[in-house]
Formats: C-alpha cells, sequence, structure tokens
C-alpha cells in the first residue's frame, strides 16, 4: 500500500530530525561548561518542532533527480541550521522582541541575550563547516557559494536589513516583493537548487528549480501575511496591509501557480512536490 502525501513528507522530516539531533549532540566539542551549555542551547533552537518546510523541500527535489537521501541530508540540515540561526536572532530584544517560539519561550528567555546571540552564530557556522566536511571539494564550494550568498546580504541578510529600515513611506507591492525574495524566497530557493546540484542535474532543470523554489518561497511568505492578517491588521510591511486580504489571497494563488508551471518544466513525477505547494496555499497555522 502506498503512503499517502502526509505520510511520505513526516517520513522525511523525521530523517532530517534524526540527522539534525545526532550531528549536533555528537560535535566534538571542548567539554568544558559554557561550550557544552552553548551545544544545549543551539539544540534547544534546532529541536523545537518547526515543520522542517525547507530541509523537506531538499530532500524531496533531489530524491526526484535521483541522489540518495543520505547524500541530502548533510545539504538540507545545513539549510535547516541556517534558518533556525536566523530565528534565534529574529526573535532578539533587538530585532522582534518575541518570547515565544512554536510555543516554547525564545532562546534568549531560556539562556540570555548573550548565549542566544551565540547559539545563532554558533549554527550559522557550523552549517558551512558540515557542507565542507559532507561533499567532495569542487561540490562543498559551489553549495557553500550558493548557501553563503542565499543567506547573506544578496539574500536572507539584506531583505532583513531593509524590512528594519523601510523608510517613512508604505512599501509599493514591487518593492515588498523584492524584500521577500530576499527574507524569505532565497532560503527556500537555494533549497530546491542545492538538491539540484547535488542530484548533478543539467542547468537548465536547475533553472527550473530556481524558478520553483523562488517562486514557492515568496509563496511561503504571502501565506505567513494571510495568516496573520487578523493579528497585524494592516501592518504596511505585509501583503494585507499593502493591497487588503482579499487581492493577497489571490496574489498567493497566482504565485503557487507559477511554482507549479516551474515544476512542469522539469518533465518528472511531481506530486510530494505539487503537495508542498498546496500545502503552503491552504495551510492554517
Amino acid at each position: 500500500m502506498s503512503l499517502t502525501p502526509e505520510l511520505e513528507i513526516q517520513q522525511r522530516v523525521e530523517q532530517i530530525n534524526f540527522f539534525v539531533k545526532n550531528y549536533l549532540e555528537n560535535l566534538n566539542l571542548s567539554p568544558v561548561a559554557p561550550v557544552q551549555e552553548l551545544k544545549t542551547s543551539m539544540l534547544y533552537s534546532a529541536m523545537n518542532g518547526g515543520k522542517r518546510f525547507r530541509p523537506v523541500l531538499t530532500i524531496l527535489v533531489g530524491e526526484l533527480l535521483g541522489a540518495p537521501t543520505k547524500t541530502l541530508l548533510p545539504f538540507a540540515t545545513a539549510v535547516e541550521m541556517v534558518h533556525t540561526y536566523s530565528l534565534i536572532h529574529d526573535d532578539l530584544p533587538c530585532m522582534d522582541n518575541d518570547d515565544f517560539r512554536r510555543g516554547q519561550p525564545t532562546n534568549h528567555k531560556v539562556y540570555g541575550e548573550d548565549f542566544a546571540l551565540l547559539a545563532g552564530d554558533a549554527l550559522l557556522t557550523e552549517a558551512f563547516s558540515l557542507i565542507a566536511h559532507s561533499y567532495e571539494a569542487t561540490l562543498a564550494l559551489e553549495l557553500i557559494k550558493l548557501l553563503s550568498d542565499a543567506a547573506g546580504i544578496r539574500g536572507m541578510v539584506g531583505g532583513q536589513a531593509i524590512d528594519l529600515r523601510p523608510g517613512k513611506e508604505a512599501f509599493r507591492l514591487e518593492e515588498l516583493t523584492h524584500l521577500h525574495l530576499l527574507k524569505t524566497g532565497a532560503l527556500i530557493r537555494v533549497a530546491a537548487e542545492g538538491a539540484g546540484v547535488i542530484a548533478k542535474a543539467p542547468q537548465d532543470k536547475i533553472q527550473f528549480l530556481k524558478e520553483f523554489g523562488e517562486s514557492l518561497g515568496l509563496a511561503f511568505q504571502v501565506a505567513d501575511d494571510v495568516l496573520d492578517h487578523g493579528e497585524k491588521g494592516q501592518d504596511q510591511r505585509s501583503f494585507t496591509g499593502i493591497v487588503g486580504l482579499s487581492r493577497t489571497k489571490e496574489l498567493l494563488a497566482e504565485i503557487s501557480q507559477k511554482a507549479q508551471g516551474a515544476l512542469k518544466k522539469l518533465g518528472a513525477r511531481t506530486e510530494l512536490l505539487d503537495y508542498l505547494v498546496h500545502f503552503n496555499l491552504n495551510r492554517q497555522v
């Protein structure tokens, strides 16, 4: 009996959770108490639930193109560690000043602002160390370049900078779209693109994967804004605040359709990736 898409996805989530936990727990570190506490802080956020959307995307894309799951897991985990670091830093008082993340106290509420900052730094750095030690040199270099571009000032960090300094006027739709293609979309795009590189896919397919990941990443943020509309109301840094709830839902459907169009160009059976698009389109939490 074949598994439902939900169970197929859950299998990948469990594989990722096991790999992340095993990798971080078995880091060869100094036994001194502060370093061990820092590792505990890293594990606290890395294992604090979440849908594992980005690493699941890497696994599904890579498997679709014939790459073994065990080969994909290090890069998938690296992407997730970068994502986790960004959440720890986003929650800090100097950023969003959030007390809870996924129903649990944020890292800085448990370990203090100093160790939360270091935990994020350590996860970011360890992500690139994991790639460097998991792949042959040429592939590792290409993956490190892709991930650093997506995570840094050309991607996620650049988008966060725009978000923190929005200026006196409300964003136009084009400006907000650009912000989130960087802040949210870049890391989701590279999750798909990197899987294509690991699978040694031809360049035209990697381009389709970039288009798919970029559209899916933007759709992910638009779906977040729909979900947050009741809480944030007319926030001028949200799609609903700029174009209204009804138009934002239309945009979500249009961008999701664009993602599916890119998938069709791959010329392969993409049912599980289609499921991710539909999951995001219809998610309620």
